[in-house]
């Protein structure tokens, strides 16, 4: 399962896919293409933290 039922239990795979999307559109693009899905980074990056963040949480809160 992708994601669980508990916000802090996510899984790494989609922290992967939100990495390689990232990695896709703003490294291997040119100049126009940065430009013009400049949103679309900015919401993967957006999702990206807040997921990222969220997986921490859960790890931290499962420790204590």
């Amino acid at each position: 399962m992708i994601i669980s039922d508990s916000p802090g239990n996510i899984s790494p795979i989609v922290l992967s896919l939100l990495t390689i999307a990232y990695l896709m559109l703003f490294e291997l693009g040119n100049e126009k293409i940065k430009h013009a899905l400049m949103p679309l980074i900015i919401v993967l990056t957006t999702v990206f933290l807040i997921v990222a963040l969220l997986s921490i949480f859960g790890i931290y809160s499962r420790l204590g």
